[in-house]
């Protein structure tokens, strides 16, 4: 049985990020996926991603986000891609919303730099939008475009380059805690581990059998061309995020190279990850539709491209970071509730870290799994 330092479960933005910062301290490392590269059945593709750092949902991810720009930007010159695009950001809606009085708390507990504008001041200023007046708007500069696909592969190509061994369309079947270390069976192997990451995603809940109340939901961006019309370039038109009403949020990330996306996060259809549809209909466009004729009127009606990709969600919509109660051996960096892929640079180096030994330099507490763990285990049998 062949024996590794650590074995990542999962390939995706934080599993490739573990894998690169785990083999580059030294460490030999195996590294499980089910499907290939990039694939689309998961929750890390879609060709952009917003990265922002006045962060609305919670403060306490601020510092964090601060070297998660610094690691994107490092790992971009070491792999010679081009991994982010700053254009600034947007956060738009009702002056005492959600968003709005998050993103103010977090720049005003931190000192970030930021602009208040009313809607009709934001309009002239980004004419691709159509805001109402009573809106409020906070412009940072500190938000851009991650580029999902090249940020994986990138972290796949250094860690391969430091040792890490990827073995793609290879499922972990089982896995068990034993006193020499841990088992980890695929339908063909089995390997021994003194640490095992799981980096799943939505395929997390089942392979801890059950312990952690996550919930995978379905979400399906769209994109549209921007017909040449300058309002819609990263130079006029920055990432935004829009809180309509209360508690309905779609964001917007302008054509850099692919059209406009447009997305709802959230108010998807719950699924399990093995039994997701994979059409995108009308019904899941409807609301898109609607948000593009009052926002984005210049803005073309039908969609060029759509994809359908997964959220997992926990209670309280932050992320599990830390080790599995009954065994720290076994390390959780997943269920990132739909805003984890911005962390995954800084995530691999912070997974490193309680790996080797090293406290982390951030406070991950409220990312702990024990806060929703009540009983403990050290064994799974999922379907393979």
């Amino acid at each position: 049985m062949k024996h590794f330092d650590a074995i990542v479960v999962g390939c995706g933005a934080m599993g490739s990020s573990v894998s690169y910062n785990l083999a580059s301290r030294g460490m030999k490392v195996l590294t499980l996926e089910r499907f290939g590269l990039n694939h689309e059945f998961g929750s890390s593709h879609g060709r952009t991603r917003i990265i922002r750092l006045a962060y609305y949902e919670d403060e306490r991810y601020v510092p964090i986000l601060r070297r998660a720009f610094e690691s994107w930007r490092e790992l971009q010159s070491r792999s010679g891609r081009s991994l982010l695009r700053m254009t600034g950001g947007l956060m738009i809606g009702e002056p005492e919303g959600t968003l709005v009085s998050g993103v103010l708390r977090s720049a005003r507990k931190h000192g970030l730099p930021h602009r208040v504008m009313s809607g009709r001041e934001a309009e002239e200023v980004h004419p691709a939008l159509s805001l109402d007046e009573g809106l409020a708007v906070v412009r940072e500069e500190s938000a851009g475009v991650l580029f999902p696909e090249a940020c994986i592969e990138s972290a796949f190509e250094l860690a391969e380059g430091a040792g890490c061994e990827f073995h793609f369309s290879e499922p972990l079947g089982a896995w068990e805690s034993l006193p020499e270390g841990l088992e980890v069976r695929t339908k063909d192997s089995r390997y021994l581990a003194d640490r095992l990451v799981f980096c799943s995603g939505a395929w997390t809940q089942k392979l801890l059998g059950g312990t952690l109340p996550l919930q995978c939901e379905r979400q399906t961006p769209f994109w549209f061309s921007s017909q040449g019309q300058t309002c819609f370039t990263p130079e006029q038109l920055p990432i935004f995020i829009l809180e309509e009403g209360r508690g309905r949020f779609f964001y917007g990330i302008p054509d850099v190279g692919h059209g406009v996306k447009a997305a709802e996060s959230h108010h998807g259809r719950l699924v399990e990850p093995e039994d997701v549809d994979r059409t995108v209909t009308e019904r899941d466009f409807a609301p898109v539709k609607d948000f593009i004729a009052r926002r984005l009127p210049r803005l073309g009606r039908v969609p060029i491209a759509s994809t359908s990709c997964l959220y997992t969600n926990t209670p309280d919509m932050n992320f599990i970071v830390g080790s599995l109660p009954g065994d720290a051996r076994v390390l959780i960096v997943s269920a990132c509730s739909g805003h984890g892929f911005k962390f995954a640079s800084v995530m691999g180096e912070l997974v490193a870290d309680i790996a080797t030994g090293t406290r982390p330099q951030y406070d991950l507490s409220f990312l702990s799994p024990e806060r929703f763990v009540s009983r403990r285990v050290s064994r799974s049998d999922p379907d393979a």
